[in-house]
């Protein structure tokens, strides 16, 4: 039993003084009173310290502990049909429910029941426990992700989950054009697509199913590949080499070509030319033959980090033999036709053999070449094979596109991280938290410039060239970072599956921390009469006072 009196307060004695007077008084007049029998006193005795102790219980506000067991209660959001509310409601056996117009907030436990629940609803869970259970409608999007920033030639992969009402295809739709697609069966789905990015600079696409029905648009942002020192050496000039030049130096990189007339006497051409401090350091990229695996220049590549690319292969098996030799890769192939060629694309052949895996060996998607990375001197390097034949029939014939889409993959798996890069998960909604990486950075400044905001980036504890940052991206739209990158911040619409996903799933994720550790067992609370049961305790004692010298 407790009590619910301030002692500090001078009233409260006063009050505590006047009735232990009148208590004194009462048994002073009782006992002195010649006219009562002795039975007679010792009733009104009792009957008036019943009339005090009811008295003084009610000022001091009595109470005390009691055990019950948790409340729980179903909270059901705007997207939830009754067909899956009462399933839940069943199969969990609760037996209130409520929706965000009419939640009381005095539940200990609180089950939500799909993902469209305004913010204010969520912020007055905050006393109970809570458990959710996503719904999802049919054809609709419950999970996707995407690079937000990439490099132009590296693939984008789009990623997700999906509710199918029947077997139909998901397709990545640039235009008129399909981007990769991917064939769903009726029923839940886990979905990977993927392109080479070839666009600069801001892109989209559109992500479609069944015949015309647009789920969702990817955005994203190409940045350029710095510009690369390359070397084409060779024992004699093709058109390949020649095309294939004239194309790096049109994208901007630094291009020498070195071919071999006779024994001790090179030819070479440069595109783009630098000056003479660059032109002693080693190439960024060495474009050769099988022949040339051993030579100085390539293994000197290699053994300083830097990429070499063998093209003009004729015998798989024997020319990665001689490679792996030379420069200590780990290149099989295996025949898969004994066709002379095989048809790769439109106009594009290959040579009949398929690579085998290796945990350090990347694919350049949709086409024959490999890239692996490999170690000399204690020199991260990578060698590069392709089984293509000529690819430069793509470019004298107008097929521009082709072109570019082969050889910027191709480069892209080849040049190593560019200096400041960025790295954000997309889709990106305003007002949601989201983290924001920053690799090979040579600043030193604790702030990045995002949109119209500042935000504080921290340096990793283990990698100083490192850092990550958060941002709630108050703004829609494309927003700049740093002036030369950008990302898309979509509006935060209540009526989106995955934005409202996110939300519960990030303020699920801050209570997890509170909640861990906790069960839902029974529960403490006070338990004290109300004014009415002390007013009637009250009235009947005066009652009986009343009654008494009438009735006896």
């Amino acid at each position: 039993m407790q009590i619910s009196i301030n002692w500090t307060d001078p009233i409260n004695w006063l009050i505590a003084l006047a009735l232990l007077i009148l208590l004194t008084g009462q048994f002073w007049l009782i006992a002195h009173n010649q006219s009562l029998s002795s039975n007679r006193k010792s009733l009104r005795t009792g009957l008036n310290l019943l009339l005090w102790l009811l008295v003084v219980g009610y000022l001091l506000q009595l109470h005390w502990p009691v055990q019950r067991s948790p409340t729980h209660a179903l909270l059901v959001g705007d997207d939830v049909p009754a067909t899956f509310y009462r399933q839940i409601k069943d199969s969990l056996h609760i037996q209130d429910s409520f929706t965000s117009q009419n939640l009381k907030d005095d539940y200990d436990s609180v089950t939500l029941a799909g993902q469209q629940f305004p913010t204010e609803t969520l912020t007055k869970l905050s006393n109970s426990s809570v458990q959710w259970v996503p719904y999802s409608k049919p054809d609709q999007l419950q999970d996707i992700h995407w690079k937000g920033v990439v490099r132009q030639g590296e693939i984008q992969r789009v990623t997700g989950r999906i509710q199918s009402s029947e077997k139909q295809l998901l397709r990545l739709r640039f235009g008129s054009q399909t981007l990769d697609s991917v064939a769903l069966n009726k029923g839940d789905n886990t979905f990977a697509l993927q392109f080479p990015a070839f666009s600069r600079g801001r892109s989209q696409c559109e992500l479609v199913l069944g015949g015309t029905t647009p789920l969702d648009t990817i955005r994203f942002f190409s940045r350029l590949t710095e510009p690369l020192s390359v070397q084409i050496l060779l024992n004699n000039p093709d058109f390949e080499s020649k095309t294939l030049a004239d194309w790096l130096g049109k994208q901007g990189h630094t291009v020498q070509v070195t071919t071999t007339l006779s024994k001790n006497i090179n030819s070479n051409v440069s595109i783009n030319k630098v000056g003479k401090s660059a032109r002693k350091t080693t190439p960024d990229l060495i474009i050769t033959e099988p022949t040339n695996a051993a030579s100085v220049t390539v293994k000197k590549a290699i053994a300083e980090g830097k990429s070499v690319l063998f093209i003009n292969i004729t015998n798989p098996e024997t020319d990665s033999r001689a490679i792996n030799q030379a420069l200590g890769s780990q290149w099989q192939v295996r025949k898969i036709s004994n066709e002379p060629v095989i048809l790769v694309g439109n106009g594009l052949n290959a040579l009949p053999y398929r690579f085998r895996d290796n945990l350090n060996q990347l694919s350049v998607s949709g086409y024959p070449v490999a890239v692996q990375q490999t170690t000399q001197n204690g020199f991260a390097g990578r060698v590069g094979i392709s089984l293509l034949q000529e690819t430069f029939p793509l470019s004298l014939s107008g097929d521009s596109v082709a072109y570019n889409r082969i050889w910027t993959a191709v480069l892209a798996r080849l040049s190593h991280s560019d200096k400041g890069s960025i790295q954000v998960n997309a889709p990106v909604y305003s007002g949601l938290q989201q983290e924001i990486s920053v690799n090979n950075s040579g600043s030193s400044s604790p702030f990045m410039l995002v949109g119209q905001d500042t935000v504080s980036v921290a340096r990793s504890p283990i990698n100083e060239r490192s850092a990550m940052g958060s941002s709630l991206f108050g703004h829609a739209g494309w927003q700049s970072v740093q002036d030369s990158l950008a990302i898309y911040v979509n509006a935060h619409n209540s009526t989106d599956a995955v934005a409202n996903r996110q939300l519960i799933s990030q303020f699920m994720l801050a209570r997890s921390l509170d909640q861990l550790g906790t069960k839902p067992l029974t529960r403490t609370i006070t338990a004290q009469l109300p004014n009415w049961a002390w007013l009637l305790l009250i009235v009947a004692c005066l009652t009986a006072l009343w009654v008494e010298p009438k009735w006896l």
